[in-house]
């Protein structure tokens, strides 16, 4: 019989808690409810193999780019992070940034995670988006536009923020691969390819119930794109940009309130939506790794660690071109 962690004390079949000391039991099996060994593979109340606890490795990448609404923010190879464009809340205050692994860029701010599984988040902390201070355990992040959303090594997804209609209620949400975050709604891609959501279901963009087979996720503004094993798009309606279910070979995808984005798999670009600023003149790009949609903006990022960018370029988000994340020696 399992024995409490604290106390030592035998643990009743199906409790929760020690009746001794009240520590919370870890491990519960799936089927009976029945209190789990750390190392069990099987459940000895009824006898059913247990599932392999998921334990997700924090990225191992040269570089990344994400972009906010005006804001554009940069992950070089060590671990340091750049950023230009509105700095109205401190959103690219992150030049003291060291050992950091991902970034993710919302609305008016910014956020990263440490190679030890902590979190920092600059910028707008209205509604409590840049309180992550007590984080652990973090693989991955994302930022909407009031809230965050982070990925721990258990596959459980914490939250921060405005949490209107639901979005940061995700307490429940297991087996968690990885997350996006749009205005008003939040996305979790499990770990057999389907897809949770939460959050404002305006037009459709938590209509997610039914997705299989999916490998990617991204949340724009009241949208939501997912990327199949295939290649191929879809889509939870909302502003979704024309097209998009028609492109093929796509490796990565990126939204925000209006563009759509990807990166095929010969590394070219190909884009979709809102053309005023120019940020869907992408058809020139070449060896291309990853993209970012902003709201008015596109930044992506090369092979040789060098980024492009074009659209609204007034508060500075499209002036990249000196950067360079990465240098082969």
């Amino acid at each position: 019989m399992a024995k409490c962690k604290a106390c030592g004390v035998e643990l009743r079949p199906g409790a929760r808690f020690c009746d001794m000391c009240g520590t919370k039991v870890e491990r519960i099996c799936p089927h009976c409810g029945g209190v789990l060994r750390d190392q069990a593979k099987y459940c000895d109340l009824c006898g059913i193999k247990l599932p392999l606890e998921q334990k997700i490795a924090r990225p191992k990448v040269r570089g990344m780019v994400a972009a906010g609404r005006l804001h554009t923010v940069a992950l070089r190879e060590d671990g340091t992070v750049v950023a230009t464009g509105d700095n109205q809340f401190g959103q690219c205050d992150v030049e003291t940034w060291s050992d950091i692994v991902t970034i993710a860029a919302g609305k008016y701010h910014t956020v990263g995670v440490r190679k030890d599984g902590t979190v920092v988040a600059a910028g707008d902390r209205t509604y409590g988006q840049c309180q992550v201070e007590d984080w652990t355990d973090v693989v991955a992040v994302a930022a909407g536009d009031s809230h965050t959303i982070a990925l721990r090594t258990d596959g459980t997804v914490i939250a921060a923020g405005r949490n209107s209609s639901g979005k940061c209620s995700l307490d429940d949400w297991k087996d968690i691969v990885a997350v996006a975050a749009g205005m008003d709604h939040s996305l979790g891609l499990r770990q057999d390819g389907t897809v949770v959501a939460a959050g404002e279901g305006l037009f459709g963009s938590c209509a997610v119930n039914n997705w299989q087979n999916i490998k990617a996720i991204a949340a724009g503004h009241i949208h939501t794109i997912g990327l199949r094993q295939d290649g191929r798009i879809v889509e939870a309606d909302g502003f979704a940009a024309p097209g998009v279910l028609d492109w093929t070979d796509v490796a990565a995808v990126s939204v925000r309130p209006f563009p759509t984005v990807a990166v095929k798999t010969d590394g070219t670009v190909i884009a979709s939506g809102d053309i005023q600023y120019g940020q869907c003149e992408v058809e020139d790009w070449q060896s291309i790794v990853a993209v970012t949609a902003g709201e008015r903006h596109t930044v992506a990022l090369t092979t040789d660690g060098k980024l492009l960018a074009t659209g609204d370029n007034a508060a500075g988000q499209c002036s990249v071109e000196d950067w360079i994340l990465w240098e082969d020696k």
